[in-house]
């Protein structure tokens, strides 16, 4: 297998060797005209512009640093999540991806201080001594949606990630978060 030096390698080669020699002592003249801050500025200027070719380049897709979406052949696509910290304009991108494929998404925003009805609530003590809630996040890194699908993210007004992500079958399927006040049960009183 063969590796190739790009241009910027090569450059980068140079400019390192070229830091060494006038380090270790006087440069000739014919050497100082050669590397001329103007040269070396629109070398510098080059390499920049390479750089931004690859990262623009078409076909590169461009995809949150949070999630992935793939297409598959049968019509189903799969959701694959990098970075639990999806935020609520990043979750409304994903709607409009997801429904150019027949998926839809519901982005539901909850008051704070309120949960969804049943759902399940951990309680710890702040640092007052005071009982609070904990939600730890409870959904899946890959999900695989078919057309049809109803994908619901639940939020919290104070959090910047979602606490619930539920996919459904249908639209019919779907069951709506009641917002409650969550309390502690009689066996988890201290």
């Amino acid at each position: 297998m063969t590796t190739r030096t790009t241009f910027e390698d090569r450059l980068l080669v140079e400019l390192q060797g070229e830091i060494e020699r006038r380090e270790s002592g006087p440069v000739p003249a014919a050497r100082r005209a050669l590397l001329t801050g103007r040269r070396l500025a629109l070398a510098a200027g080059l390499c920049a512009a390479a750089g931004l070719a690859v990262v623009l380049s078409p076909g590169t897709p461009a995809q949150s640093p949070a999630y992935a979406v793939e297409r598959h052949d049968d019509g189903t696509v799969t959701l694959t999540v990098k970075d639990q910290d999806i935020g609520v304009e990043e979750q409304r991108e994903l709607a409009r991806k997801l429904s150019r494929n027949g998926i839809e998404m519901d982005v539901q925003i909850l008051r704070p201080g309120y949960v969804c009805k049943g759902d399940p609530v951990l309680w710890g003590v702040n640092e007052r001594g005071e009982r609070v809630p904990l939600f730890a996040l409870q959904w899946s890194r890959k999900i695989t949606l078919h057309r049809g699908n109803v994908l619901v993210f639940l939020n919290l007004n104070d959090r910047t990630e979602p606490y619930r992500v539920y996919v459904y079958p249908t639209e019919a399927d779907v069951e709506p978060c009641v917002p409650v006040k969550p309390t502690p049960n009689r066996s988890q009183r201290a």
